[in-house]
């Protein structure tokens, strides 16, 4: 199988004060398989969402490596750091802050195809974009409206939709349906899954909710105190969970 991503030994402190820091990220190291679903797992502070910050480019490693593809990611670059921004997207937990609620919704989805000079045209674009709204579910009138005038599930439709809109090859999601009602958090779930197919995607899916990364995942990473702990396939893991924590976290959701 092709590797779309290799983290090799990545650490990342953060300072209480001047004499004392902690470990955010533990010398973690992982791959992640072109089309596959890889889930992380663990409860708050584990240091999820600082490793997924630090395999976006939004957070910078204090040591180890992130390969992408192959290389390196392109820090001092500008135009390859801006096709790595088109290659690998990254969706948040709370929409409503990622989507400037003084931009329309048609406005949001769009912004992604100017900054990368997708589409000939306004034409073109409102083509895209309203191709990509009737692929993630909303109406058509939607387009029109700002973000409050929406429901959760339908912003985070939208934070979707503006990920999407690049035919990123990898997508993270971060925690994107903990904000969410259940019965939300399994259409937009469906929806991932969905995408994934038809757009040949690749997606490391974070959570603290093992049920949802165990309904995602091909593989599961297990992280507890910023280290990844025990790593298997789905199936695997809960059939023989070996780390004291993964076992709490299977025995805490009755697998």
């Amino acid at each position: 199988m092709e590797k779309i991503l290799e983290c090799t030994d990545l650490t990342k402190r953060f300072s209480y004060n001047k004499k004392s820091s902690f470990a955010a990220v533990d010398g973690v190291s992982l791959s992640i398989f072109k089309g596959e679903t890889y889930g992380l797992v663990g409860e708050s502070g584990s240091g999820k969402s600082t490793l997924a910050n630090m395999i976006a480019s939004l957070e910078k490693a204090d040591s180890g490596q992130i390969l992408f593809k192959g290389e390196e990611i392109p820090l001092h670059n500008r135009e390859k750091m801006l096709n790595f921004r088109k290659e690998m997207q990254i969706i948040f937990q709370a929409p409503y802050a990622t989507l400037n609620p003084r931009h329309k919704i048609g406005f949001i989805i769009e912004e992604g195809l100017k900054i990368h000079k997708i589409g000939s045209s306004q034409k073109e674009r409102l083509g895209l974009v309203n191709e990509m709204r009737t692929l993630i579910g909303l109406p058509p009138d939607s387009l029109e409206k700002f973000p409050s005038e929406l429901s959760g599930g339908q912003r985070q439709r939208v934070a979707i939709a503006s990920a999407m809109i690049l035919r990123p090859e990898f997508v993270i999601c971060d925690e994107c349906v903990s904000s969410l009602d259940v019965l939300i958090q399994a259409q937009i779930l469906n929806l991932l899954k969905g995408m994934q197919k038809s757009l040949n995607l690749t997606y490391l899916f974070i959570s603290h909710n093992l049920n949802v990364v165990v309904y995602m995942a091909d593989r599961i990473g297990v992280m507890y105190h910023g280290k990844i702990v025990e790593e298997k396939p789905t199936n695997e893991l809960l059939k023989n969970p070996e780390h004291q924590y993964t076992k709490k976290l299977l025995q805490a959701v009755n697998f």
